[in-house]
């Protein structure tokens, strides 16, 4: 049986090159073995869809009083949240090792982003036009709109599903797009997992070397 991993005792970090992947990194460790768990309940997913930019001004404070008036509805979104992140994570990291995700991991998010599209609406802007939601919509479905979208925009674009990968510590499964010149990047972060790994190989190498030594 999977432990309940602890909550996690630091900011929410949004390093994987897009929202969707990002989402999937809120949990610490591997999603076999998670370490921490920045998602613990409703209020968690609007603060990562306020960190993430995804939501307007005040509209977390709406979502919250929203969920506090009717929280059976927050913790069902909440649960559809998590079963989101894990049906994304699943689907990407088959990608990643080139695999092709399974048909009921692409209907959860197919699910969700139908839900985000009956509520979106054609809006101009300085650049144009874009798909967004009201500012003033507290569907407590909200953070997982803008999420779902993401998955579903580098699912229906080559480009951007030839850049996805996972990292290569034995210890994380976070994913990321590679947007480095020669594609060539291993790591979800070069300062966290890519150190450790340079530091175990040269701990190898010194040990290699003093078995040679003797």
């Amino acid at each position: 049986m999977q432990h309940t991993p602890p909550p996690a005792d630091h900011d929410m970090e949004l390093i994987a090159g897009a929202l969707c992947l990002d989402f999937t990194n809120t949990i610490g460790g591997t999603h076999e073995a998670p370490t921490h768990e920045h998602l613990n309940s409703y209020a968690d997913l609007v603060t990562f869809a306020r960190s993430a930019g995804t939501l307007p001004p005040a509209a977390d404070k709406r979502l919250l009083a929203e969920a506090e008036r009717h929280p059976e509805i927050a913790t069902q979104m909440y649960r559809r949240g998590i079963s989101l992140r894990e049906a994304i994570a699943r689907a990407f990291s088959s990608i990643a090792a080139g695999r092709a995700p399974t048909a009921s991991d692409l209907a959860v998010i197919g699910e969700v982003t139908a839900d985000a599209h009956a509520h979106a609406r054609v809006i101009r802007t300085a650049n144009g036009f874009e798909w967004t939601w009201a500012d003033d919509d507290a569907s407590l479905a909200r953070p997982l709109w803008a999420i779902a979208r993401s998955a579903t925009e580098i699912l229906t674009s080559d480009a951007e599903l030839d850049r996805v990968r996972e990292c290569a510590s034995e210890t994380c499964s976070w994913l990321f797009l590679d947007r480095s010149r020669n594609h060539s990047r291993r790591w979800c972060d070069m300062s966290d997992c890519g150190n450790r790994a340079k530091q175990r190989r040269f701990q190898q190498r010194q040990a290699r070397a003093a078995r040679k030594a003797r």
